[in-house]
């Protein structure tokens, strides 16, 4: 009978078919569909898929959207103003209510420091080019810079704690940038409270000439043109710290005063002399020059005339000798 020799090759292939069926279900539990199917039967004659290379990605330019501003009351600005300047400062700041309040509009901006820089050579400002417009040169170091760069590391120490919360700078408006003045209440009726002002002391120079009083920060007489001297009288007077001039003041025409100079080895000064143009000083123009207590050099023609200059007061001898004795009484 030709029906059980037709029975194999069906059994063989509903085995084959059951055998897919099997191998599809493993594959849908794992929940991995990109895997490849692999057959015992077929590895070696199927070949997988070609690899695809990925293309590449074209970063798209960053388009930056315009903020849209917030509409806001302007006492509701004013509020808040004055609400961190009162926090702050411990103030009480009474809103003014002379302007009529509307509608305003607002975008919050980020804080942006503006940088000036300006040619060393004409004294042009540079643009947006680093070329100066006036002159050409090219913008260097020796350029100054406005506002002027802080030096690495100033202000950054790991023992510095950063304030909490917002910094609120003071606006130059409400005058809370400057220290308020120490004031008294005037003893006049109605009058100006009297306001604490720092101590400075008024120097006047008048002319020896003419008696006229100098012009502050002049060295000339504007009466008599006399150039401002050791003779000139100062107010207040400090003959004590300066007997011989003042710093800046030019030599007397006085011959009747003694004259001093200076060694031009040590710059120590002489004793005194007669002045060259007098009596003594013609009659003692051959003595033996003097010499110097430093370094023992002669007074010569090199040595210039000492300027006037603050002259260190001497000791009192009878401090001296009283300091001398105790010291002597302490040595054992």
């Amino acid at each position: 009978m030709s029906t059980p020799a037709n029975d194999g090759p069906a059994e063989k292939k509903e085995k084959g078919v059951n055998k897919l069926l099997t191998r599809m279900k493993t594959v849908l539990k794992r929940g991995d569909g990109s895997k490849r199917l692999s057959f015992s039967g077929r590895s070696k004659s199927v070949s997988g898929p070609s690899e695809t290379k990925p293309e590449p990605v074209i970063a798209e330019p960053a388009v930056k959207v315009a903020e849209e501003p917030k509409k806001m009351m302007r006492s509701e600005i004013e509020a808040e103003r004055n609400k961190k300047l009162a926090e702050r400062f411990a103030i009480t700041i009474e809103p003014l209510s002379t302007k009529t309040d509307k509608e305003v509009q607002r975008i919050e901006k980020s804080v942006r420091m503006r940088i000036h820089r300006i040619c060393h050579k004409c004294q042009t400002t540079y643009g947006g080019s680093k070329t100066c417009v006036e002159c050409g040169h090219v913008r260097c170091t020796k350029c100054p810079r406005y506002p002027i760069k802080k030096p690495e590391g100033k202000g950054k120490s790991k023992d510095v704690v950063a304030p909490k919360g917002d910094i609120i700078e003071a606006e130059p408006w409400f005058g809370l940038t400057k220290d308020p003045p120490l004031t008294m209440p005037n003893p006049k009726p109605n009058g100006q409270p009297l306001v604490r002002k720092v101590p400075r002391q008024r120097v006047r120079r008048t002319c020896c000439k003419c008696e006229t009083l100098y012009i502050t920060g002049s060295k000339t007489c504007a009466s008599c043109a006399h150039a401002r001297c050791t003779d000139c009288p100062r107010d207040p007077a400090k003959k004590k710290k300066f007997p011989d001039g003042y710093p800046g003041d030019v030599y007397s025409d006085d011959t009747s005063k003694p004259v001093k100079y200076a060694c031009h080895k040590c710059s120590k000064i002489f004793p005194p002399l007669p002045h060259p143009d007098s009596e003594e000083g013609k009659s003692a123009a051959g003595a033996a020059p003097p010499e110097c207590v430093r370094c023992k050099h002669p007074k010569c023609e090199s040595c210039p005339r000492a300027a006037p200059a603050k002259v260190e007061p001497a000791p009192d001898p009878d401090v001296l000798a009283s300091v001398t004795a105790k010291l002597a009484a302490l040595n054992v």
